[in-house]
């Protein structure tokens, strides 16, 4: 609460001056919420919540619009209000060790950040926004539950250190490659640069040069023999090359035997731990070119009405060697198709009828106004081509005789 002359505001029995108070330190004060009065302290420019009860926080703590540095480590709280997002000074903040389930969508609003901390969460997803933070340099999303991360983090350029540790990251987004190269990544114990991070998710595969490794791990020299839930390998260089093609195979049951006594072991020239264990997981790996050929060639027999519905349920269910992005490019090159096909419909359609059939293939991404104006063209020229000529009748000649005039 503030007092009579407004000049105070009273946070857990102690009096702060809304002028003067730039620095406020609560961590470790037992609190289990926060007065919306302490929106008003204007000059405020470090605020430390940390090893509190607080379950949530006052959308006025948006107001606090000088705010550098924001810390409420160790915490109760399951989401942000939006108005942290206002917060447009802030350098550093600090949201490890709490229960969120998400981050605002316009996080990306806090363009001078340069420091985030959001390990110890139960974060699934990230909003596409925080590919704004160009200024990041520090980024710690350790013991989350993120399964990816956004195309928009190939965007932190200034990134020169990010942990990712304890996680369900499946795969990485193309852009990640557009981090620098010497970014620090700390990854479940173990510390890659760029390079090195990002060969861990391509996809792991089986060729006909994959060694199974069978003494004491198995009772079969056959990988067929091995039920696929059960195929594991070792994730180390010594294992994996570089193009996800798989040097060594496992059989879980006999791995797990093999590591119930040992905390560590050395294989084939690595030492690796429990850890460094992971599933064979049974990814749909295709030709690209034969896949995307028959993509082709599939949008090619469709009806234009079927066309954006049959590209949205594809795209959602893509083999992990094929992109989104290889799909669009598919898409963008059948364009000339589709306006012809648009044209031919028009053709033979009311004219009365073709501007509102234009507007629904507008509506569905088919057409731009660019298009519209230029099909517009083409009808018009086809239109008055099969108008009746003019016709001449010569003096002394019955209609019997009429002829069409050569000239329109």
């Amino acid at each position: 609460m503030s007092n009579n002359n407004n000049s105070t505001v009273t946070i857990n029995g102690k009096l702060y001056n809304i002028n003067t108070t730039t620095k406020l330190n609560l961590s470790g004060a037992n609190l289990s919420s926060l007065p919306a009065s302490i929106g008003n302290l204007k000059n405020l420019k470090e605020l430390s919540l940390n090893n509190n009860e607080l379950t949530s926080l006052p959308e006025s703590i948006g107001n606090l619009k000088n705010l550098e540095y924001l810390n409420f480590y160790n915490n109760k709280l399951t989401s942000l209000p939006a108005s942290i997002c206002n917060l447009t000074n802030l350098k550093e903040l600090s949201l490890s060790e709490n229960n969120l389930i998400s981050l605002p969508k316009r996080i990306g609003n806090l363009k001078k950040l340069f420091r985030l901390f959001m390990y110890g969460n139960e974060l699934t997803s990230l909003p596409a926004s925080i590919g704004n933070l160009t200024n990041l340099e520090m980024i710690s999303m350790a013991y989350n539950e993120l399964t990816s991360l956004p195309t928009s983090i190939g965007n932190l350029k200034n990134l020169v250190y990010i942990d990712l540790s304890y996680n369900n990251l499946t795969s990485l987004p193309e852009s990640f490659k557009n981090l620098r190269s010497d970014i620090e990544i700390t990854y479940n114990e173990n510390t890659y640069n760029r390079n090195s991070f990002i060969p861990l998710f391509k996809p792991k595969r089986v060729s006909k040069n994959t060694e199974l490794f069978n003494i004491a791990f198995s009772e079969t020299t056959k990988i067929s023999d091995i039920p696929k839930n059960k195929r594991v390998y070792i994730k180390k260089n010594s294992n994996v090359k570089n193009d996800g093609e798989l040097r060594r195979l496992y059989n879980k049951n006999g791995m797990n035997r093999y590591m119930s006594t040992r905390n560590q072991a050395r294989l084939h020239g690595n030492v690796f731990t429990k850890n460094n264990i992971e599933k064979l997981t049974n990814k749909n790996i295709v030709n690209k070119n034969v896949y995307l050929r028959n993509f082709k060639n599939r949008l090619i027999n469709l009806p234009l009405n079927n066309l954006n519905d049959t590209v949205k349920k594809i795209k959602t269910n893509l083999p992990s060697n094929i992109s989104q992005t290889d799909v669009n490019t598919i898409v963008r090159s059948m364009k000339p198709r589709v306006l012809q096909k648009i044209f031919n419909k028009l053709k033979n359609s009311p004219s009365n009828n073709r501007l509102r059939l234009m507007n629904s293939y507008k509506s569905k991404g088919l057409m731009n106004n660019n298009d519209i104006v230029v099909l517009q063209r083409k009808l018009k020229f086809i239109d008055n081509s099969n108008k009746s000529p003019p016709t001449t009748v010569r003096k002394g000649m019955n209609s019997n005789n009429v002829r069409k005039s050569p000239y329109i």
